[in-house]
C-alpha cells in the first residue's frame, strides 16, 4: 500500500508533548522591579517558554551589599504572566496585575514563621492583560491600564473599580504615570499614537498631549509640568504640558523604548529598550540630555525593569529576561 494513503492518528503526533515535563521548571523571565521605602524589592516575572505560561513575584528584603544576584524562588505563584505590580504602602502587601486581566492583592503576615504570601482579593475586569499601574493615593487608590484600551481606577480597600474609562484609547495602553503633587491626575500612552492627560473626576481626557508618529510604549513625569515618553521607533521625547504643541525630541535609540525611570532629585533619567543596553542621562534646563552611563554587558537578554535605590542615589537596579538582577553604580 502506498504510504501516502495512510492516515496517522493526530494523538500519536503528540506523544513527545504529552510525555514532556521540562516545561514545569522553566526559567522565569523577569519583567519589573519595584523598591519600597524600606528597601524591600518586588520582582515580577513571566514564564515565556514553558508549557503553562505561568507567572509570579518574589519579594526580597533589602540586601546588605550591592551585588548582582538571582532573585530567590517565587513567593507568589500566578496562573498567567505579570507585566506590572507595586507595593501597597508597606512591604508586606502588594498589588499584582496579570496577563489574564486580573488584579490581585497579596499579603504576608508578620507572625507567619514560614513567610507565606496569601491572596486576599482578586478581580478580573480588564479584557486584556494589565500592562501597567501606578499609585494615585497611597493605600487607597491605584490606576491600571490594559491591552483592552481601558483605564480603571481602583479603591483597593475592597478592590472595587471606582472609575472605569472604557475605550480610553483605541489600542493597547502600555504606560501610565501619576502626575507629581497630584492625587487625581495621570498620563497614559498607547499604541494608538496618543499620550493623554486625565483627571480622576472627569470621564474624558482633559487633554490629548500629543499624537505621535508611532505607538507610545512608556512615559514618566520628570516634574509636574514635564513628561518623558518613549515610542516604538526608539525616540525619547519631552512634553511641556503648558505648551503641548511643541514636543521636543531628545534622542533616538536603535530599538523600541521599553521603560523610562526618572530620579527627580538628581534630574537623571534611565532608559532601557528592546535590547541589552541601559542608558542613564542627566537632564538640563535647556532640554538637553548628557549621557553619563551606558552598559550593554551585564545582562545577557533584554532589560525589562529598572528602579533607583532608596538609600544610594548613585545606584540603579535592573532586571531582565536573563533572570538576573544587576546593580549599576552611576558615577557623579
Amino acid at each position: 500500500m502506498d504510504n501516502s494513503n495512510k492516515i496517522v492518528p493526530p494523538h500519536l503526533n503528540a506523544e513527545v508533548y504529552r510525555t514532556d515535563t521540562s516545561g514545569t521548571s522553566t526559567q522565569p523571565y523577569l519583567d519589573y522591579i519595584r523598591i519600597n521605602t524600606d528597601g524591600t524589592s518586588l520582582i515580577g516575572c513571566s514564564e515565556l517558554t514553558g508549557r503553562y505560561w505561568n507567572g509570579g513575584a518574589s519579594i526580597c528584603s533589602k540586601w546588605s551589599d550591592n551585588k548582582t544576584r538571582r532573585p530567590p524562588k517565587k513567593d507568589i505563584y500566578l496562573t498567567s504572566g505579570s507585566a506590572d505590580g507595586c507595593f501597597i504602602e508597606r512591604s508586606n502587601k502588594v498589588l499584582l496585575g496579570d496577563d489574564s486581566g486580573a488584579l490581585s492583592i497579596w499579603t504576608c503576615n508578620a507572625d507567619d514563621a514560614w513567610d507565606q504570601w496569601n491572596e486576599d482579593m482578586s478581580v478580573a475586569e480588564h479584557d486584556g492583560g494589565v500592562m501597567a499601574m501606578d499609585c494615585l493615593t497611597p493605600g487607597n487608590e491605584y490606576v491600571t491600564v490594559g491591552a483592552d484600551g481601558n483605564i480603571k481606577v481602583w479603591d483597593i480597600s475592597d478592590l472595587i473599580c471606582a472609575r472605569n474609562y472604557i475605550a480610553a484609547h483605541s489600542k493597547s495602553i502600555y504606560g501610565v504615570s501619576v502626575r507629581p503633587q497630584s492625587g487625581s491626575s495621570f498620563a497614559t500612552g498607547s499604541l494608538d499614537y496618543y499620550a493623554s492627560l486625565w483627571d480622576g473626576n472627569v470621564e474624558k481626557p482633559v487633554l490629548d498631549l500629543t499624537r505621535n508618529d508611532c505607538g507610545i510604549r512608556c512615559l514618566q513625569w520628570l516634574d509636574e509640568y514635564h513628561l518623558f515618553f518613549g515610542d516604538e521607533a526608539g525616540a525619547l521625547s519631552l512634553i511641556d504640558i503648558r505648551n503641548p504643541e511643541n514636543v521636543t525630541k531628545l534622542t533616538e535609540f536603535p530599538a523600541a523604548i521599553h521603560k523610562i525611570c526618572v530620579q527627580p532629585e538628581c534630574d537623571r533619567v534611565s532608559v532601557c529598550c528592546d535590547n541589552k543596553i541601559l542608558s542613564v542621562f542627566e537632564f538640563h534646563d535647556d532640554c538637553k540630555l548628557n549621557l553619563i552611563y551606558e552598559n550593554s554587558n551585564l545582562h545577557s537578554n533584554y532589560i525589562r525593569g529598572m528602579a533607583w535605590d532608596v538609600d544610594d542615589k548613585n545606584v540603579l537596579h535592573t532586571v531582565g529576561w536573563d533572570g538576573e538582577t544587576k546593580i549599576h553604580k552611576i558615577s557623579t
